[in-house]
C-alpha cells in the first residue's frame, strides 16, 4: 500500500525548505512580470523544480512529479503581477512599474516549498505543479492550461489553491465549502441619441440624461429583482460622453461588471441588464447596444476536499472560525468546473484592519505567509489524495492525520 504521510510529518519536512522559499519569494517580488509576459518567471520556477525542459503553455507550465499512472492532485500558483508602482520600503521592492500586490509571489514560493516537501516525503504520490499565467487579465490563463494536451496527459483529479487574504488575521484560515468567489462578467453599453447645442435641449435626444437614468435603473436589479439571500453586485466603473460643457453629445458609453454567487442568477441579471438598458434608453428617445464579455464562473469549493483540509489545518493550530466569501473573482473557478477543487484563504492581516488590501501599492505580507500558504496547500493535497484513493474511509484517514493525544 502506498505510504501517505501525516500533515504533521509534512509540516516538519517543510521547515527545511522555508528559508530558500522565502528568499525565492523576495527574488520573485523584486522581478515581477505582468500577465502575458511571465515566460521568465515560469522558466525560473520550472528549473528550480527540476523540469527546465517542460513545454511552455502560453507562458505557463504543467509539471507532473512521481508515478505516471493514476490521477494526480495539482497545486496551483499564479505567475503574474499587476501594473502598480510599488510603495513599500523593503530592499527587495520592485522598481519596474509592476508589482506582486496580490500575493502571487508568496503563492509561487509556497508551491515551490510544498512540491519539494511532497517529493521527499511522499515520492510515490503523484503531484502536479500548475504554474498558471494571466490570473489578473483576460484571456484567463486557467482556460489555456485546461485546454492544453498536457492537462489531459497529467491526469489531474483535483486542484488545490491557496490565496493570501488581508481581511483575515495572520494565523487564521478560511476553508469554506460551496461558493466562495463570485462570477464576474464585464459589459459595455453604448447609448446613442441626437446631440446638439446645450441651449436647445428640446431639439436633441439627450444620451447623457438617458445614461444617467440607465445607471440608476441598473441598481434596482440587485435591490428589487435578485434574491436577497444570494449575493450579487452590479457596478458601473466607467462613463464617457462628450467633450464640451455646452454641447450635448450623440453618444455615451458605460462600462461595468456583474457579479453573482449563483449561475442561474448570473444569467438572469445579464438578461435584465440588457432589457432595462434598452427600455430606459427608448424612454428617452435613444437607442442602445449592450455587449457582454463572459468572465469567470462562480468559484465553488468541493465539500469533501474542504472537510478534510479543515480537519488537518485545525490540527496544525490554525483558527478556521471565519468563513470568508467574497464577490471578488478568480479564474481558479474554471478548475472547479472540471474536477473537485478547493481554494483556501490564508490570513496575512493584523486582525484590526484589512489595509493595505489586495492590489494596493503597499500590500506586503510577511515572510511567515510563505509557510502558512504552503501548509494550506499541503493540507489540501492530503485531503484530495484521500478523496481520490479511499473515498469511503474518510474518518479513518482523518484520524490518521490527528495529533497523538
Amino acid at each position: 500500500m502506498t505510504y501517505v504521510p501525516t500533515i504533521h510529518e509534512l509540516r516538519s519536512q517543510l521547515q527545511r525548505h522555508l528559508p530558500a522559499a522565502v528568499e525565492l519569494r523576495k527574488d520573485l517580488h523584486a522581478n515581477p512580470q505582468l500577465g502575458g509576459t511571465e515566460a521568465g518567471t515560469a522558466e525560473q520556477l520550472a528549473a528550480l523544480l527540476g523540469m527546465p525542459s517542460a513545454p511552455s503553455i502560453k507562458d505557463g507550465r504543467i509539471l507532473r512529479f512521481g508515478p505516471q499512472e493514476g490521477p494526480a492532485v495539482a497545486l496551483r500558483a499564479e505567475l503574474d503581477a499587476l501594473p502598480i508602482t510599488e510603495e513599500t520600503d523593503v530592499s527587495w521592492a520592485s522598481t519596474n512599474g509592476a508589482m506582486h500586490a496580490c500575493g502571487h509571489d508568496v503563492h509561487m514560493a509556497a508551491l515551490y516549498a510544498a512540491i519539494l516537501t511532497l517529493r521527499e516525503t511522499a515520492p510515490d504520490l503523484p503531484v502536479v505543479a500548475l504554474l498558471q499565467p494571466r490570473e489578473e487579465v483576460y484571456p484567463c490563463g486557467a482556460v489555456d492550461l485546461l485546454a492544453a494536451p498536457e492537462w489531459a496527459e497529467a491526469n489531474i483529479g483535483a486542484v488545490i489553491g491557496a490565496h493570501t487574504q488581508p481581511r483575515l488575521a495572520s494565523g487564521d484560515i478560511s476553508a469554506a465549502e460551496g461558493p466562495v468567489n463570485a462570477s464576474a462578467d464585464e459589459f459595455e453599453i453604448r447609448i446613442t441619441g441626437h446631440g446638439g447645442h446645450a441651449a436647445y435641449p428640446h431639439l436633441v435626444n439627450d444620451p447623457v440624461v438617458a445614461a444617467a437614468a440607465v445607471v440608476s435603473a441598473l441598481q434596482q436589479i440587485v435591490s428589487r429583482t435578485a434574491d436577497p439571500m444570494t449575493p450579487a453586485v452590479v457596478s458601473i466603473g466607467s462613463i464617457h460622453g462628450g467633450s464640451s460643457a455646452n454641447v450635448i453629445p450623440d453618444e455615451v458609453s458605460l462600462r461595468g461588471t456583474v457579479r453573482s454567487f449563483s449561475s442561474k442568477q448570473r444569467r438572469q441579471i445579464l438578461t435584465q441588464l440588457t432589457d432595462i438598458t434598452q427600455g430606459v434608453s427608448a424612454g428617452y428617445r435613444c437607442s442602445s447596444q449592450v455587449a457582454i464579455s463572459d468572465g469567470e464562473p462562480v468559484l465553488e469549493n468541493d465539500r469533501d476536499l474542504i472537510h478534510g483540509a479543515r480537519h488537518m489545518l485545525t490540527e496544525l493550530g490554525y483558527d478556521l472560525e471565519t468563513e470568508l466569501r467574497s464577490c471578488g473573482a478568480d479564474d481558479f473557478a474554471y478548475y472547479c468546473e472540471v474536477v473537485p477543487s478547493a481554494m483556501i484563504f490564508v490570513g496575512v492581516g493584523t486582525g484590526a484592519s484589512a489595509e493595505p488590501g489586495l492590489h494596493h501599492a503597499k500590500f506586503l505580507p510577511t515572510d511567515n505567509a510563505v509557510g502558512h500558504v504552503a501548509e494550506a496547500l499541503l493540507a489540501g493535497f492530503l485531503s484530495a489524495q484521500q478523496h481520490l484513493t479511499i473515498p469511503t474511509e474518510v474518518d479513518d484517514f482523518l484520524s490518521m492525520n490527528s495529533e497523538p493525544s
